[in-house]
């Protein structure tokens, strides 16, 4: 929305700032607006990375991406809603005025960050100063947002009396007993537990009267935030740059908000941090209490079954493989040769559980197995029900922020193919 020039304010004439005035069709408002309002639903278009719909669908302005609904959908199923809820997705109509009370425990794009002044045992927002609608004067009410990574300038007015008075050209003010919360939580939950220090990179002196100028006020205000890719705040640094300027002028400032990705390090001696799967990365699953990895059917150089464990293939994540061998036995039993091929396909056993994502103390996910039916009147005679051969299919899934997601897996199945075989 180009005429969008204030954050959280409606911006008068603006046709497209439906967000911050609140209104869905803002035509009913504003005098040239279209009157032809847009259905479906939207996101921001900076968080789409590929849609799997029909391009007819599909509606792209400056920031939003939007796909309405198919026609012939809507008309066979008259007494549903027209639009599906979406929970916290972005649509047209105007959302709830934001708050600061949660039912999550993670971040998403464009919360606001929730902070803690511990001196003062008070709750709050961090803010960003923007420019205001009308002028470039300073609105300091406007709030940060959660991987909003902006730069924004805005002009204060600056007076031989402001300059010592004006809390917002004293650092003190950007950093003094400042903490952030480090997930969204409810109004009545104590912070103790929840809490991050912003770390100051340096010390600041307090704004000063020296020689008909005005020292040590602010120019620019500079956050880093790192996070998680589960959303979580994990640190803080403020920098400020500080300027000596002629009081009875205007002085430019500058506000900055940069989200950082935070990287595990793992303190030594102690656990790894779960973290997803990297494609080629081997399966691990568990059994009887073992933790190893999960492997396919070994094969000897004449392409022969082989028993060998040594022989047996890791499965890579990710990776899709066939594999194939001969087998043959001196034995007539239908027992022992169902265990012989069990043995081949599967190895000692099949997992209990298998690993969901990757770390010295993963998530855990079930394995389904399904196994050749036994008759207790098979004979040699009749003959066996074996199994011939074995699928293993691993479920899998991106799951978190959508500029990092992680991939884990859900589940997986060992499925037997079987065939009745005369020996």
């Amino acid at each position: 929305c180009l005429c969008d020039l204030t954050p959280d304010f409606c911006d008068i004439g603006c046709c497209c700032d439906t967000v911050d005035c609140r209104i869905a069709n803002l035509s009913t408002v504003f005098t040239g607006c279209p009157q032809k309002a847009i259905s479906g639903v939207c996101i921001e278009k900076w968080l789409m990375f590929r849609t799997n719909v029909d391009s007819s669908l599909v509606t792209v302005t400056d920031s939003l991406f939007c796909v309405r609904p198919e026609d012939n959908a809507a008309q066979s199923l008259p007494a549903l809603p027209q639009y599906p809820a979406l929970g916290d997705s972005y649509h047209f109509s105007p959302p709830t005025p934001k708050s600061s009370s949660h039912s999550r425990d993670f971040y998403r794009v464009d919360d606001v960050i929730q902070t803690y002044f511990s001196s003062l045992s008070v709750r709050g927002l961090l803010r960003q100063p923007s420019p205001g609608a009308a002028a470039a004067f300073c609105n300091s009410r406007n709030p940060a947002k959660f991987l909003r990574s902006v730069s924004l300038s805005c002009t204060r007015m600056l007076t031989p009396q402001s300059c010592t008075t004006d809390p917002n050209l004293s650092a003190r003010s950007y950093v003094s007993n400042l903490r952030l919360i480090k997930i969204p939580i409810m109004e009545t939950t104590p912070v103790s537990d929840f809490l991050i220090e912003v770390t100051p990179l340096s010390e600041w002196p307090a704004p000063s009267q020296q020689n008909n100028s005005c020292v040590n006020v602010v120019k620019k205000v500079e956050f880093v935030i790192g996070y998680t890719g589960r959303g979580e705040l994990t640190y803080a640094s403020v920098n400020i740059v500080l300027a000596d300027v002629d009081p009875n002028q205007l002085l430019l400032q500058t506000h900055s908000v940069q989200f950082q990705l935070a990287t595990p390090s793992p303190t030594p001696g102690g656990p790894i941090p779960a973290v997803g799967l990297r494609a080629g990365s081997p399966v691990i699953g568990r059994f009887d209490g073992e933790v190893k990895p999960l492997t396919t059917l070994g094969v000897s150089q004449s392409g022969e079954c082989s028993s060998d464990p040594s022989r047996r293939a890791s499965i890579l994540f990710t990776h899709n493989t066939i594999t194939g061998c001969t087998f043959s036995s001196s034995s007539s039993d239908c027992s022992e040769l169902r265990s012989q091929i069990y043995g081949i396909l599967q190895g000692l056993a099949t997992p209990d559980v298998i690993a969901m994502n990757l770390g010295s103390q993963p998530d855990w996910t079930r394995v389904i197995t399904q196994e050749c039916p036994v008759s207790l009147q098979e004979t040699c005679e009749s003959g066996c029900f074996l199994p011939n051969s074995l699928w293993i299919r691993v479920l899998w899934a991106r799951q978190g922020l959508l500029d990092l997601p992680q991939s884990y897996i859900l589940g997986a199945k060992y499925l037997f193919q079987c065939q009745h075989v005369k020996v």
